[in-house]
């Protein structure tokens, strides 16, 4: 078995959060981080926790939630969970973030080598995901980017003009080789997030009225406002097991695709539009990347869809969606 040598001085819990059927990604994680280990690994049912279907093994504390609380929920009470153990510093993760052998080590080699701060967070990087890579590749951050109109930001296309209108496959979206091992970055995902139990004694917590999507990026900007600076590492690498629905390999758009739930569409982009409202400085330039965002949503109605029916109710959903998004409402998905 091959093991990491972080020693233990360096107390590390890992908090995962699981939902669903996915036992088997979830033994996948917890196994990893045994093996490389860790002090302590808080996992966290979302109402799923089934013993017939998953043993952990005995060193893991289990938290079980009676019903799905969503990203945020799942995180806020593994937060609060860990924040009980001996250990100073924490690595978020989702059931299906496997990080690589020696990709605690390197977290902790970096925090030192950036001073070691308190306040220093690091996020872990995941190669699946385009916006890293662009990161690591360009040193351009497409994420938290002030005065974006929901998905859209006039600033962001040349990086991401191909992926959103053509279907190709995310494996060639962009290369996975990281050019820039260290970047500042203002926002970052529940994966990967590596920081010091200080940072979560700021009194943020996710703000669970998100559920999910765009939670992660809300609660790492209230980090930051409070003086967190994060970082991504590029060499200290997570991989995800799941594809995400947002990197599907088919002709339609996720956004109008029969395959994609509704509640997931509405979720995303109803938390898009609540988390940027606060980020715009420049009304001119907010109402500018709206007309290419609508663009947009045309085009892939037109180009991208799977059938009339499902691209007329996803049409009528995203206009709840912006709706609510852009007043600031956590209005359930419509019926």
């Amino acid at each position: 078995m091959i093991v990491s040598t972080v020693p233990f001085e360096r107390r590390l819990c890992a908090i995962v959060v699981t939902y669903g059927d996915r036992y088997a990604l979830l033994e996948r994680v917890v196994q990893r981080l045994v093996d490389m280990r860790v002090s302590h690994t808080v996992v966290v049912f979302n109402g799923n926790h089934n013993p017939e279907r998953v043993t952990m093994p005995s060193s893991i504390i289990s938290i079980m939630l009676p019903a799905n609380l969503g990203s945020s929920g799942g995180f806020r009470a593994g937060i609060d969970a860990a924040l009980h153990v001996d250990a100073d510093y924490f690595l978020l993760l989702d059931d299906d973030n496997l990080p690589a052998l020696d990709c605690i080590d390197r977290l902790f080699t970096t925090h030192e080598r950036l001073g070691g701060s308190e306040l220093l967070t690091l996020q872990a990087f995941r190669p699946a995901q385009p916006w890293q890579r662009i990161t690591a590749r360009d040193g351009v951050v497409t994420i938290g980017r002030p005065n974006t109109y929901g998905y859209f930001n006039l600033f962001n296309e040349r990086h991401l003009l191909r992926r959103q209108l053509a279907a190709a496959k995310p494996s060639q979206d962009l290369p996975a080789s990281p050019k820039n091992t260290v970047t500042r970055i203002n926002v970052a995902a529940y994966g990967g997030l590596f920081l010091h139990r200080r940072a979560l004694l700021l009194g943020e917590l996710p703000d669970p009225r998100y559920f999910c999507y765009y939670d992660d990026l809300d609660f790492t900007d209230r980090l930051t406002r409070h003086g967190v600076c994060i970082y991504l590492s590029a060499d200290a690498i997570i991989d995800d097991l799941d594809t995400s629905w947002h990197a599907r390999e088919e002709r339609a758009h996720p956004v109008f695709s029969a395959n994609t739930p509704d509640m997931r569409v509405y979720l995303d982009l109803r938390n898009a539009f609540i988390f940027y409202r606060s980020r715009m400085t420049n009304r001119f330039l907010y109402l500018l990347n709206g007309v290419g965002f609508w663009l947009g949503i045309a085009y892939l109605a037109l180009f991208r869809s799977t059938n009339l029916r499902t691209t007329l109710r996803r049409l009528r959903l995203i206009r709840h969606a912006v709706r609510h998004g852009t007043r600031g409402e956590f209005a359930p998905c419509p019926p």
